[in-house]
């Protein structure tokens, strides 16, 4: 919710600058647009004893272009307090960050490449082949979401862009229901979000599979159809909540799945489709002898074993591991 983390250490002059001697130094990094907003001076080429005031548009500008490329980005900043502000060993909150106004420097912002698994962008476009819609719930910006979104084929000419966690807050029920159907990519989602976007997609008659690994994701991966937790990063309650668990975290182990349940499900109608006429053929013919008075069964206690154990067992038992047809 908070989207930053801060850690506050004693100030050692050759490391922070002249004039910090006697004052805490408080180290912060987070995501640039809730970090922005709080500050007022940014480092003057990047040294930490020269500062200058902030140029918004530039940070915002830079990010967006880095975003665009599908890097997250953290911002990395530092902020200056008296040591009366704060006592050893006081659990701090994040108001002690928020509620200072504009306070802090801006040093510098980290871009981290996290590209999606190659087999990860098979997989997708499998799963689209085959009549199965793949979604993307991210935390990540919008714009590195929807580059991400781009790279692995979720954003197409149907579902060309991406909706925020805030934009879904601001919606309605119907409008949610809406939205599920336009957005293949969700960017900067909460727990919450993830919830509505399941029971909305539910709502208009999908099936829906979910995937996730932390304690947040746990009540989304309950509520779906079919809640797919991973066995590697995944926590305890995501597992627990989960009816299914990738042991290799690997998304395209998923489709697999999918092809191997299709194949049961198709090789199942066969064996019906073979043992239906024998049964019914045994059973008829045994049941009009009877109807129509006949003094002997039509059928022997041997040709009743022969059409169970050697028509319908064994030729039910062929149909049932054939290998899975083109398509």
């Amino acid at each position: 919710e908070y989207k930053f983390m801060a850690t506050v250490h004693d100030s050692r002059e050759e490391n922070d600058g002249p004039g910090t001697a006697g004052k805490l130094i408080i180290h912060v990094k987070g995501a640039p647009d809730r970090m922005i907003p709080l500050c007022n001076k940014q480092a003057k080429a990047g040294f930490l004893n020269e500062t200058e005031p902030i140029d918004r548009e530039y940070w915002i500008n830079q990010i967006a272009i880095l975003s665009s490329h599908g890097l997250r980005c953290l911002a990395l900043l530092r902020g200056e307090c008296d040591k009366t502000a704060v006592s050893e060993g006081q659990d701090l909150g994040p108001e002690f960050i928020q509620d200072k106004g504009e306070w802090l420097t801006m040093v510098g912002v980290c871009a981290i490449m996290d590209p999606p698994r190659p087999e990860c962008v098979d997989a997708v476009s499998e799963a689209k082949g085959a009549g199965v819609r793949v979604a993307m719930i991210t935390g990540d910006h919008k714009d590195t979401a929807i580059a991400i979104g781009c790279m692995l084929g979720l954003v197409d000419e149907e579902h060309s862009s991406a909706v925020t966690g805030p934009e879904l807050d601001s919606m309605s029920d119907e409008e949610i229901k809406s939205a599920v159907q336009k957005y293949n990519v969700f960017a900067r989602a909460s727990p919450q979000n993830k919830i509505r976007i399941v029971k909305a997609l539910q709502s208009q008659g999908e099936i829906c599979g979910m995937t996730g690994d932390g304690v947040n994701d746990a009540p989304a991966l309950k509520a779906a159809d079919m809640g797919v937790a991973m066995g590697k990063e995944g926590t305890d309650v995501a597992r627990e909540a989960s009816k299914m668990i990738l042991a290799d975290d690997n998304f395209a182990t998923i489709i697999s799945a999918i092809r191997e349940g299709r194949v049961v499900w198709d090789n199942l109608r066969k064996v019906l489709l073979v043992n239906t006429p024998i049964n019914n053929a045994q059973g008829l013919s045994v049941l009009f002898g009877l109807i129509c008075g006949l003094p002997d069964t039509p059928l022997t206690a041997i040709q009743v074993l022969y059409c169970n154990l050697i028509c319908a067992v064994t030729l039910g038992f062929v149909c049932a591991v054939e290998p899975a047809e083109d398509g």
